[in-house]
């Protein structure tokens, strides 16, 4: 009698969790449950205030706890979309476009024709129900595509034209102006004859493309996507969890930290600079504010143009990267190789403070860019909060590079200074001689 009662007691726990889980009216988790989706008993899901699904701890959590297994069925790339799609047209225009050399490559995505293809996939399924709504990709992820369809991401990419303005001569600016190229050659290709053969929405290629790069992961060396983990938030410092790819193929999500009940699963990710991760997922970290690998500017500044009424335009597609160690070289060697343009005499000293000019407009750029400037350009209180992080880094970086060069130019005018006093002795030593 016992035994039955434990029985009893077990699957009536079972049906309440299951209830507990799926209790908050969500088609997209409903269908993920049905699909073999674990959630352990450490995690309930839950929405935000944008209807988003996210996932909080039921209960404290132990370190190195399973919180969700999502299988290996569920998951797919870009291959397995254009089969089940099962389009003759589509299969011709993915081998095609594999094919293709994009512009700016090398960049940032490894996978980049991977994840392009997906976004155009998902702006078909949008833009041209009728063919692509009755397949059978379209019948399996319906739901998750109706999860993507929340993602947005208050990314500079979509910046008004005076707030770009504002920012005209940071890092930022240069790096949103570069991605915003590579989306935009995308759509191209996308919307001439071969392929959509009408121009496609930026913004919403975009957010499509975005998604795709922001919850996709590398599984066997091919982009796929993961429904539900699009649903977990990432953080390189605040995170309480991570995820592994087990052999079978399917996604673990585990606790790499103590999580305390009533806390959001957020999983570790990569270390990026703050620049980097505004675009692509709208948000910074302030840990991180003075972490760049690189920082790449202009060898010839507006102000070296100004000063030196400089005309040729070809002169702007030298840069240097302020983060490399002998930055300074690399730098004066270019200014060495123009002497012609600048009114130089060749010298060492001279390409110091030609380079101590240059990086001098970008620290009185920077001085000229204050807190009540960025609240008057931008209204909204994140977007304020990111651009004074990424602000305050750039200029920090000028800085440094400053300080540098400052004590490069000393140390030559000291080693000068020496000289004179060894030359000016010299000869006072020779009229001494002379005069005995």
């Amino acid at each position: 009698m016992k035994i039955v009662f434990s029985l009893i007691f077990i699957i009536s726990s079972i049906i309440n969790n299951v209830h507990s889980i799926s209790n908050i009216k969500s088609k997209f988790l409903d269908w993920g449950l049905k699909n073999n989706l674990n959630l352990t008993s450490y995690v309930e899901a839950t929405l935000n205030g944008k209807k988003e699904l996210k996932f909080i701890a039921k209960e404290d959590i132990p370190k190195k706890k399973d919180l969700m297994i999502i299988p290996k069925s569920m998951l797919f790339n870009v291959t397995k979309a254009v089969e089940l799609i099962g389009s003759k047209t589509l299969k011709k225009q993915f081998n095609e476009f594999n094919k293709m050399k994009l512009t700016y490559e090398p960049n940032p995505y490894d996978f980049r024709k991977e994840e392009s293809f997906i976004a155009y996939i998902f702006y078909l399924i949008e833009h041209r129900p009728k063919k692509y709504q009755k397949t059978k990709f379209y019948e399996i992820y319906e739901y998750y595509l109706d999860s993507l369809q929340k993602f947005t991401v208050r990314t500079p990419i979509f910046y008004e034209t005076y707030q770009m303005e504002y920012l005209a001569s940071t890092s930022l600016a240069k790096a949103t102006d570069v991605i915003k190229k590579v989306f935009q050659d995308e759509i191209d290709i996308f919307s001439n004859k071969s392929y959509f053969k009408r121009d496609l929405d930026f913004e919403e290629y975009v957010n499509y493309r975005l998604s795709i790069n922001n919850k996709g992961l590398n599984v066997s060396n091919r982009w796929t996507m993961i429904p539900f983990f699009n649903n977990l938030d990432s953080d390189y410092t605040l995170y309480n969890a991570n995820y592994s790819i087990e052999e079978n193929g399917d996604i673990r999500i585990f606790s790499k930290k103590k999580i305390k009940k009533g806390d959001e699963i957020i999983l570790d990710s990569p270390k990026k600079s703050n620049i980097i991760r505004l675009l692509l997922e709208g948000k910074t970290n302030e840990k991180l504010f003075k972490y760049f690998p690189e920082y790449t500017i202009p060898a010839f500044s507006p102000g070296l143009y100004y000063k030196y009424k400089l005309k040729d335009e070809s002169l702007r597609k030298y840069h240097y990267n302020l983060k490399d160690k002998d930055f300074e070289s690399k730098a004066t060697s270019i200014y060495l190789d123009h002497v012609d343009v600048l009114d130089g005499d060749g010298s060492d000293t001279w390409a110091y403070t030609i380079l101590a000019l240059n990086l001098k407009y970008y620290k009185e750029y920077f001085e000229r860019m204050n807190l009540s400037d960025i609240y008057e350009v931008f209204y909204d209180k994140d977007d304020r909060i990111n651009i004074e992080r990424i602000i305050r880094g750039e200029r920090r970086v000028i800085d440094r590079a400053i300080d540098k060069i400052s004590e490069t130019i000393d140390q030559f005018v000291e080693i000068q200074e020496k000289y004179l006093k060894k030359d000016d002795k010299e000869d006072k030593d020779k009229k001494k001689n002379t005069d005995l």
